[in-house]
């Protein structure tokens, strides 16, 4: 197989597995009465919609070949395969794997169970209804303070009336508005500093949206009484309502919080009802349309599939391949050394680790005290420079023994390969080096990402043959061969 053929079908593996959560989005399926079955998985029929679905949103290509489309089906087995195989073993079973998959297939089955055109409808009813409401003023965020008399005595009034004066005064002396709100202010607002929010001119008495909207930003009023209370108001900024786009997702925010989202998923489920025959009503036909959903809307039964195969495909190479590799260090070190000429680097690499000190006295220091020893020993030698005020950083390479790259890093290409420039830090201003430069590697650690990587390919390989012996399968190639991706 060549490189350029491994490619392709590791890059659609990994779109299999890395599935997206957003399939609202992506190309409907709607139902057919004609939907083949394409192929056969240990007795699961994947119908032709099933196929074409998870093809046209893992696609790579605008165009893709029968050549592409006969790949991804034997791909699509193997995927289907891993999946069993997280059955057998009960992984769908589990309260994790439930409870995930309920969540992601409650959420999205939402967009499903509602009525999006009475929402939209409602939606556009309230932005008209707060157009009226807001009027030509628009709107204005506002801070408050207010003092209610302690007593229904003119005594009691009057005191008040002197201490908001007084407020003023120390206002007008540079005090925050905030800070005389939580300290003076007797209603429920005091403690967040005053601050009311947005606020249109009916939604306030008529002689206090008078002053209100006779500030600008920033201004505040003299003091005031209505309905008894003395007040002190900020406007902090003023707005117009906007565009019913700009508005629409905190309409339907609000919505969310009300009746409408009810409603919606009512007058959806009873559509249904009405459709199909049921003897069910309002939220009883809500609970069933929820309970029967992936039957009735095949676009849906393809975005509730993806989240489950998904997550058990998940689970079970976990399992079997990435934790199973990454804890057998016996296997990736004999993995390599069976594989180890096949290892190279396209060109000279940078054997070791970048160091910031605060001058160069310390980096010669650092660079005394880890001569001779392995480079895994050296943060633990680097550390003890630091215990009374950090005076060394360093900077490793990606690999297990420091291996930097050209191109990968500024401060290597600079000082090792005489390439480009970069900025010292500002508290560590000197900046070198200590390693040295490598034409190949030298032991496993200098490629170890490379070779795990390509260890869970090779466990993944084995696994995928095991399962092919254990499960049955079978290609109906007449409705693979009329298959289309858009």
């Amino acid at each position: 197989m060549s490189n350029e053929q491994q490619n392709v079908n590791l890059l659609i593996m990994r779109r299999i597995i890395t599935f997206v959560f957003s399939a609202l989005l992506c190309i409907p399926f709607f139902a057919q009465a004609d939907d083949p079955v394409v192929m056969t998985v240990n007795g699961y029929d994947v119908k032709k919609s099933e196929f074409e679905y998870f093809l046209n949103k893992n696609k790579t290509e605008t165009t893709v070949s029968k050549k592409i489309i006969r790949q991804y089906a034997d791909l699509y087995i193997n995927f289907k395969l891993k999946v069993q195989a997280a059955m057998d073993e009960g992984l769908d079973k589990t309260d994790s794997f439930l409870e995930e998959y309920k969540m992601y297939r409650d959420m999205q089955a939402e967009y499903y169970l509602v009525d999006t055109l009475f929402l939209e409808e409602s939606a556009r009813r309230t932005y008209e209804r707060s157009l009226d409401d807001v009027g030509p003023d628009g709107l204005a965020s506002i801070s408050i303070i207010s003092l209610t008399p302690q007593e229904d005595t003119r005594e009691s009034f009057m005191e008040q009336v002197e201490l908001m004066d007084e407020i003023y005064e120390m206002l007008e002396a540079g005090q925050s508005f905030p800070d005389l709100a939580r300290k003076f202010s007797t209603d429920d607002l005091a403690a967040a500093g005053g601050v009311a929010g947005w606020v249109s001119r009916s939604q306030v008495p008529e002689d206090v949206a008078d002053i209100v909207f006779s500030l600008d930003p920033g201004q505040y009023s003299h003091p005031f009484v209505s309905d008894g209370i003395v007040f002190l108001i900020k406007v902090d900024a003023r707005r117009q309502i906007g565009s019913y786009e700009e508005n629409r997702a905190d309409i339907y925010q609000w919505m969310l919080q009300n009746e409408y989202y009810q409603e919606a998923k009512r007058r959806k489920a009873n559509e249904y009802a009405a459709r199909l025959g049921w003897d069910l009503r309002d939220d009883e036909a809500v609970a069933h349309l929820d309970s029967v959903l992936e039957e009735v809307e095949p676009d849906f039964g393809n975005v509730s599939r993806e989240y489950h195969d998904g997550l058990l495909l998940f689970d079970i190479s976990n399992r079997e391949v990435w934790e199973k590799a990454a804890n057998d260090q016996a296997g990736v070190e004999n993995y390599y050394n069976s594989h180890i000429k096949q290892y190279k680097f396209k060109e000279p690499c940078f054997k070791g680790m970048v160091f910031f000190c605060v001058d160069e006295d310390v980096f010669h220091q650092v660079e005394g005290a880890v001569k001779g020893l392995d480079i895994s020993q050296w943060i633990d030698t680097i550390v003890k420079f630091n215990k009374e005020r950090i005076v060394v950083r360093v900077m490793r390479g990606t690999s297990e023994t420091g291996i930097f790259r050209k191109g990968q890093n500024a401060y290597v290409d600079k000082i090792v390969f005489g390439e480009g420039e970069f900025e010292p830090m500002k508290s560590f201003p000197y900046t070198n080096v200590i390693g040295r430069t490598i034409k190949k590697p030298e032991c496993l650690g200098d490629v170890s990402s490379e070779v795990l990587e390509d260890y869970q390919n090779y466990l993944e390989q084995q696994w995928v043959s095991q399962l092919r012996s254990k499960y049955s399968f079978t290609i109906n190639k007449k409705v693979l061969n009329d298959i289309h991706c858009e």
